[in-house]
This record gives C-alpha cells, sequence and structure tokens, in this order.
C-alpha cells in the first residue's frame, strides 16, 4: 500500500470532506475499539455549548499546563491547517504525526468510510495516547449526543451557553438544542454549566437528575466582572480579592475564564489539584487567535478579526468593541456560511459599522453574495460587494487613516483566509 507524504495525508484527511457530516456514534467508536479505544487510556474534560466552548477549553487547557500537566487539546474548527486542531502543551500536531496515523489506519479509514471530523477525532485521541498525556481537554464539534468526542468517559463535562445555532441540525428551539448538547452528561459524572436561559437549563437539570450526574453552576455570586479593567475577581480557589485578567479581550471572555476557573474548582474533587499562581499564569498565557484579535501596526490602520458566526456571538463581539472602543465605528469586512441569520447579525453589527464590505468565503459552505446583498435591509449604511477578501482588505486600507478601525468578522474561514494571508498564525 503507497505510504503518504506529509502533504498527501492531510488531503486525504481532506477528502473525507465528500462523506459529509455523520451524527452518530456506532462507526467512530467501531474503529476506536479497534485500534485499542486511545481515549480511555487518560482522563478527559469534554466540553459543549453553542458559544464560548472553544475559549473556555483553550484557558482551561492553559491552566491546567500552567500547573505542569501535559495537556491535550482538541477543538474545532480549524482557521488555517487542521493540524491546529490537536494540540499538545499548546503545540500543534507534527506533520509526521498526521501521516504516521494516515499510514498506520488507511485502508480501515476508507473501508469504514470515516467522515472528516471522525477521522480527525480518532486521531486526535489516539496522539494524546502516544503523547502520553495527563489529560485532555476535548471540545464538541456540533451538539453533542451524536458528535463523534461523545465516545469519551470524562471526568468532567461542561456546558458553556445555548443559543440558537445550527438549527437545520440540532433543532428549531432551545430546549430541543438543550438535549442535543445534554448527551455528553454521563452517569455520575459532573457536569458544570454557565450562564443558560431557563428553558435550556431546565433540559440540562433534568438530564443530570436521571444520570445521577452531580450538576454544578457558575453563580454571580462566584465572580465579579470589572469591564472598564478587563478582569474579574473569583471568590474560591484561593483566588478570593485577586484581579484576574486573561490574554482574550472582551466581556464575554471574561466571563468564559470564570467557568474554566470554577471547572478547576470542581476537578479538585477529582483529585486534580491547580494552584492560584496556575490559574493566573493559565488565563494570561492562553493562545487563541481570531477571537477579538487586535492587530495595531504604526502608521496602519487598527485591525480586528472575530470569528463569531452566529447572532449571540456577534453580540458579545459588539459590546466588547463598545466597550474597548467607545463611540467609535468601523469599516466592516464580512463573509457568512449558509443557513445563518444573517439579518439579526447585521442588525447587530449596525451598531458599530460606518460601511460593509461583503465578500465570498473560500468554501463550497459559503452564501451567495448577490443574494445576501438583495435580501438584507441595510438600514441606510454603505455597503458593497467585492470579489474577495485580499480585494476588500486592500480597497479598504487606501481609503483608511492611521487612525481607524477595521473589523474582518462573520466566519472562521474569513478570519483564517486573512491570518493565512498576512502570515499571522
Amino acid at each position: 500500500m503507497r505510504k503518504h507524504t506529509d502533504v498527501s495525508a492531510e488531503r486525504f484527511i481532506l477528502s473525507r470532506e465528500f462523506f459529509g457530516m455523520k451524527l452518530g456514534l456506532k462507526n467512530i467508536g467501531e474503529f476506536l475499539e479497534s485500534i485499542g479505544s486511545p481515549q480511555q487510556q487518560y482522563p478527559t474534560i469534554h466540553i459543549a455549548g453553542t458559544n464560548g466552548k472553544g475559549s473556555t477549553a483553550a484557558m482551561l487547557a492553559a491552566i491546567l499546563r500552567a500547573e505542569g500537566y501535559k495537556t491535550g487539546l482538541f477543538t474545532s474548527p480549524h482557521l488555517i491547517t487542521l493540524r491546529e486542531r490537536v494540540r499538545v502543551n499548546g503545540r500543534m500536531i507534527s506533520k509526521p504525526s498526521l501521516t504516521g496515523f494516515v499510514n498506520r489506519h488507511r485502508r480501515e479509514l476508507t473501508r469504514r468510510q470515516l467522515s472528516f471530523f471522525e477521522v480527525v477525532t480518532a486521531m486526535a485521541f489516539d496522539y494524546f495516547r502516544r503523547a502520553k498525556v495527563d489529560v485532555a481537554v476535548i471540545e464538541t464539534g456540533l451538539g453533542g449526543r451524536l458528535d463523534a468526542t461523545n465516545t469519551l468517559q470524562p471526568i468532567l463535562t461542561l456546558t458553556t451557553e445555548i443559543s440558537r445555532d445550527h438549527v437545520e441540525i440540532l433543532g428549531q428551539s432551545l430546549p430541543k438544542i438543550a438535549r442535543e448538547k445534554a448527551g455528553i452528561i454521563k452517569s455520575r459524572v459532573p457536569h458544570l454549566i454557565g450562564h443558560l436561559p431557563d428553558s435550556a437549563e431546565k433540559v440540562i437539570r433534568d438530564t443530570c437528575r436521571k444520570r445521577e450526574a452531580p450538576l454544578q453552576k457558575l453563580l454571580l455570586k462566584d465572580y465579579r466582572l470589572y469591564p472598564n479593567e478587563m478582569a474579574f475577581t473569583y471568590t474560591g480557589n484561593g483566588l478570593a480579592g485577586k484581579k484576574l485578567t486573561t490574554s482574550l479581550p472582551g466581556v464575554h471572555q471574561l466571563k468564559n475564564a470564570a467557568l474554566a476557573v470554577k471547572a478547576i474548582a470542581v476537578l479538585k474533587g477529582q483529585n486534580m489539584a491547580v494552584s492560584g499562581e496556575a490559574v493566573r499564569d493559565g488565563l494570561l498565557q492562553t493562545d487563541w487567535p481570531g477571537r477579538f484579535q487586535i492587530i495595531r501596526r504604526r502608521g496602519h490602520p487598527t485591525v480586528i478579526l472575530d470569528v463569531a458566526h452566529n447572532t449571540t456571538g456577534v453580540r458579545a463581539f459588539v459590546d466588547s468593541f463598545r466597550l474597548v472602543f467607545p463611540d467609535r465605528k468601523a469599516k466592516v469586512i464580512t463573509g457568512f456560511v449558509k443557513r445563518k441569520e444573517h439579518q439579526k447579525m447585521l442588525d447587530s453589527l449596525a451598531l458599530i459599522a460606518e460601511e460593509y464590505l461583503v465578500v465570498p468565503l473560500r468554501s463550497r459552505r459559503g452564501t451567495d453574495v448577490k443574494a445576501l446583498m438583495a435580501e438584507i435591509n441595510w438600514r441606510e449604511i454603505p455597503h458593497r460587494s467585492i470579489g474577495s477578501l485580499v480585494t476588500a482588505c486592500r480597497r479598504v486600507r487606501k481609503l483608511c487613516q492611521s487612525d481607524d478601525i477595521i473589523v474582518v468578522i462573520g466566519s472562521h474561514f474569513l478570519v483564517g483566509e486573512y491570518l493565512d494571508k498576512n502570515g499571522l498564525i
């Protein structure tokens, strides 16, 4: 059988997108069993949620790493290369390791017709075993109940936030979406939640009760925000009265950070001790590009990148923008995938937009720009479609002064392309 090179191995994995999205655990479960169930060989923390799960996972992994635990991190989607999804102690899976996985298992991956996400999930679980991690933080891909990552037997499960997204798959109502997210809750395993809508929280509580899973909740009394300082205090973990900050800007990230700190408190009951110093260092050392990422260069306009791609995420971005840049407006470069609430997202962005430049995404999932331009109520804000992100950036920079602000927002595909073109990742 032909051996793959580094490039062809990555192409092989990407080609699995041909098989589409597969919700269900039988296929991935059988494959994992055939390679020795690697996901059962180390403790795991499993995180679901509509927004915030990637940031919370990244912060939690950084805190554990700061304590000295060898820590795996599995997230999705990626910005530039799929290797970003699989990290140990902050370092992406190496090209030889990716190639080795494909060469060892190509025949079975092909025979079983595993999807792209199933292959990457299996590769991550196997890589963490080979790397001998002490713990791995795993983010769900979509939903939870039928997500390929739900083959885990974790020591802690966590739901960050629940709102409307991927409704064509997860359901139109918050209770239906919550039932899918609640699928990660395991019998007698602690489950931690952030601030959820009442209807969604009821579903989570009912599921925890049925599965005898101890429910923990981030309470308002657990922490206090200082938005103007981009800081917060936490009442437990030996941190009382000490202001904490995170490398990720935004009020919503302070809430995600508080949830990560609460998770550390719950993990202490699972015999994973973490010091207050590691909490502080980990929050400051979290590397998570594309989340209110501010790029400043002398003599050039400020650029802010954000992967927000649903109404809740865009609202959180706008709130943070207005706090960090009060009374300012931005030229907004945006592009979206299909089947999103485009009007609602643009209505939120209207609070900070002085002009829209709408570009196509380099993905078959991208929405039709011509149709989008015709269907949106632009609220008298100047708007135009541009043939590519590169052209849009070139055009807007010609018109900007050094003290202007450019926002690139709407999709991981869009932000990833910007980072790639500008050599920023």
